[in-house]
């Protein structure tokens, strides 16, 4: 059986709830060995923050947290700061969500870990990255988006700020993290060299916004909310049909004959008040007031066909219930059932990015709070004496 593209590297992942463990995640999907290391009283937030719905396991724990081992260390406590350096020494990876100064006051920031291990890659991920005024803030995917310009551009044209469904900027922040570490593994390749990787959900928002934050910067104007619509093309959202909703995209001016035929409204194609996607532009609340009536008449199939027959760009709005179902996910092959001892079989996300000689995956479940402390402190050459002693002084579990 070939190896996975990471096995054979050890990462040490000091992170909770999302961004952090997700990382993690990954990199254990590809075969590194990821030692979460939690705190003794409670572990990860996730294992309580979301609820229980699977056997008394949380299935967002359940979930980022599969592949990998845990270690219940108290690195507050005395002792517990030169476990973690003995394991340092032996590790290729650090992965800390500490909010700013934390790492610090622990003893564990770059400084002191690089002094140990100078082949070490770390990996700092936090909200609002390492300096200016809001470094020490703690902070979630919801606050970040509030602060970084997201919720502004999101929501109805006269209503209020919305915040996006699903925490993407801590699965934007998980990937830069994830590719940060990797670049930087290929860079210790080449050199020896390890490094500090910086990663922060507010860049990451940032980078978001790229394709309208750069308007922005050149034009000074705010494109404001536009519900599922775009600023700068129409059509370009969703349109209520008879039993759902179906997405629309005419986004050059080529696709707004075929959409006008798909609709059998071609004279719309040709009216000067939506030619072009200026005029349409100008012309956006008449247009989607009159288009919106003409999706009320039939479903989402049928839209679907007939756009789908003109090459216009459409999709259905799924709901969560209807992904399970959809051909095309179900042609993904990403939802996928596992087995957990405790949570039982529940159904799950495999790895999302594929790989035809070495595919990564689900290997093992989501590991109860400490139940590898003593193998991996038995791999750094503890002996169950000592073991035992850490444990009696509070400093495991």
């Amino acid at each position: 059986m070939t190896a996975l593209p990471l096995a054979g590297y050890r990462v040490l992942e000091l992170a909770h709830l999302i961004a952090g463990p997700a990382c993690g995640m990954y990199l254990a999907d590809m075969g590194a060995d990821v030692v979460k290391i939690e705190q003794p009283a409670g572990g990860d937030a996730s294992r309580t923050a979301y609820g229980s719905q699977l056997g008394g396991e949380s299935a967002v724990f359940v979930t980022v947290n599969r592949n990998k081992r845990s270690l219940a260390l108290d690195l507050a406590r005395p002792g517990g700061r030169a476990v973690f350096e003995r394991l340092v020494a032996r590790a290729d990876v650090v992965i800390e969500a500490y909010r700013g100064g934390v790492a610090e006051r622990l003893g564990i920031d770059w400084a002191r870990l690089a002094s140990l291990n100078p082949r070490l890659v770390y990996c700092s991920l936090s909200a609002f990255g390492p300096e200016g005024p809001w470094r020490d803030k703690p902070g979630v995917d919801m606050l970040v988006q509030a602060m970084g310009g997201l919720m502004a551009v999101m929501g109805e044209p006269d209503g209020p700020p919305v915040l996006c469904g699903a925490p993407v900027l801590d699965t934007i922040g998980a990937l830069m993290a994830g590719q940060g570490i990797l670049t930087a593994l290929l860079h210790r390749e080449r050199t020896g060299q390890g490094q500090r990787v910086d990663v922060s959900l507010l860049n990451g928002t940032l980078l978001a916004h790229a394709a309208r934050l750069s308007i922005f910067l050149a034009t000074g104007e705010e494109p404001g909310r536009w519900g599922s619509g775009h600023p700068y093309i129409v059509p370009f959202q969703a349109f209520e049909a008879r039993d759902g909703w179906v997405y629309v995209a005419v986004w050059i001016d080529r696709l707004w004959m075929p959409f006008c035929e798909a609709i059998d409204r071609p004279t719309l194609a040709v009216d000067p008040r939506f030619a072009t996607r200026a005029d349409r532009l100008r012309s956006r609340a008449e247009l989607t007031a009159l288009l919106a009536e003409i999706f009320r008449d039939r479903t989402v199939a049928d839209w679907m066909a007939r756009l789908e027959a003109h090459d216009v760009l459409c999709a259905p709005v799924n709901r969560y219930a209807d992904l399970p179902h959809d051909p095309q996910v179900i042609a993904t092959g990403l939802i996928v059932e596992q087995e957990h001892p405790r949570a039982g079989r529940f159904r799950t996300l495999d790895t999302p990015i594929r790989f035809d000689r070495t595919p990564g995956g689900i290997r093992t479940p989501a590991p109860a709070l400490g139940e590898h402390t003593d193998a991996v402190l038995g791999e750094a050459g503890l002996a169950p004496a000592a073991i035992a002693g850490l444990r009696e002084a509070g400093v495991i579990a």
